[in-house]
C-alpha cells in the first residue's frame, strides 16, 4: 500500500471559506487550469499550490490562504492530482483528463502548474448533496 504524503498543499480564497466546486461538472483538467470559461465557471477541481506565498497571491487583500494535504483531502473524497502527474499528463495533447484539442494550450497549461507549483483536488467522485461540507472538512 502506497504511502500517503503528508505535504502541505495552499489555497488562497475567499476569508469565509474555499470556494465549492461542482462535482457534476465534466470540464477537463486544461480548461481548469486555463480559467477557459472564465472565473467562477464549474469546474470539479479544487487547485492548490506547494506554495504559501502563491497561495497568498490569490487570496489578494480579502481573502485568506487556507491549508490541506493530500491525506485530508482524499480523505473527504476528493481525488490528489500531484504536480508531478499534472506535468507529466501535459505533454503534447495532453494524456488522459489533460488531453486536449491545442498543444499549445496544453504546453501553456503545463507552464502554469510549474511555476504556481499547483496540484489539483478532483471532487469528481464525491455527491453534489455533499460537496460543501467535504470541501470544509478538507480545508483549515
Amino acid at each position: 500500500m502506497a504511502k500517503r504524503s503528508r505535504l502541505p498543499l495552499f489555497r488562497g480564497n475567499g476569508r469565509n471559506g474555499v470556494a465549492v466546486p461542482d462535482p457534476g461538472s465534466k470540464i477537463l483538467i486544461v480548461e481548469h487550469i486555463l480559467y477557459l470559461g472564465g472565473a467562477g465557471r464549474s469546474t470539479p477541481f479544487t487547485s492548490t499550490t506547494e506554495s504559501r506565498e502563491i497561495a497568498q497571491h490569490f487570496a489578494g487583500g480579502r481573502g485568506r490562504v487556507w491549508r490541506t494535504d493530500p491525506e485530508t483531502a482524499t480523505s473527504q473524497g476528493a481525488l490528489h492530482v500531484p504536480k508531478d502527474q499534472l506535468l507529466r499528463d501535459l505533454r503534447g495533447f495532453g494524456r488522459g483528463r489533460a488531453k486536449w484539442t491545442s498543444a499549445w494550450e496544453v504546453a501553456h497549461a503545463r507552464a502554469l502548474v510549474e511555476r504556481s507549483r499547483e496540484h489539483l483536488l478532483d471532487w469528481s467522485r464525491v455527491p453534489k448533496a455533499s460537496i460543501a461540507e467535504r470541501v470544509r472538512g478538507a480545508f483549515r
